[in-house]
């Protein structure tokens, strides 16, 4: 059984660009509510407070807590903030599967696999490019073996 864990990459990115649409969203209040000066403060505050809870608390929690596994029986991820989920797929039931890469997924770890089989779809996000192209390529095999 591999064990794979999501890139760090990722949530260092989705951090950088929450902060710039915070900032975005800053100057945008400071020029069209200046008149408001209370509703101005308060929706900046709010933006601020949203954005760092969400990505400095809750998206570095959910990576941490995010585990996927891959064995010749089955595939697993084990994800959740406040409640733990966990998705399985038998390998048996696997129809196909897509491989999803964004423009410099090397380095960004922005890998996607989705998984589709019999009755549902199971998601792998945010894994190394490596892991990605391994992970297609095993269930890839377990799939031509039938």
């Amino acid at each position: 059984m591999r064990k794979y864990q999501p890139k760090g990459a990722p949530l260092v990115i989705i951090n950088l660009a929450l902060l710039v649409v915070t900032a975005a969203l800053t100057v945008l209040m400071r020029i069209y509510l200046v008149s408001f000066e209370n509703i101005m403060i308060a929706l900046i505050c709010l933006f601020w407070i949203t954005a760092v809870l969400f990505g400095f608390i809750l998206l570095p929690a959910y990576f941490r807590r995010t585990v996927m596994y891959v064995s010749g029986a089955e595939i697993s991820i084990h994800t959740g903030l406040f409640f733990y989920r966990r998705e399985c797929m038998k390998i048996s039931a696997v129809q196909y599967v897509t491989t999803i890469s964004f423009p410099l997924s090397r380095f960004s770890g922005f890998n996607f696999i989705l998984v589709r089989g019999l009755g549902g779809t199971l998601v792998l996000p945010f894994l190394k490019s490596d892991d990605c192209e391994d992970i297609s390529n095993f269930i890839h095999l377990k799939i031509t073996e039938r």
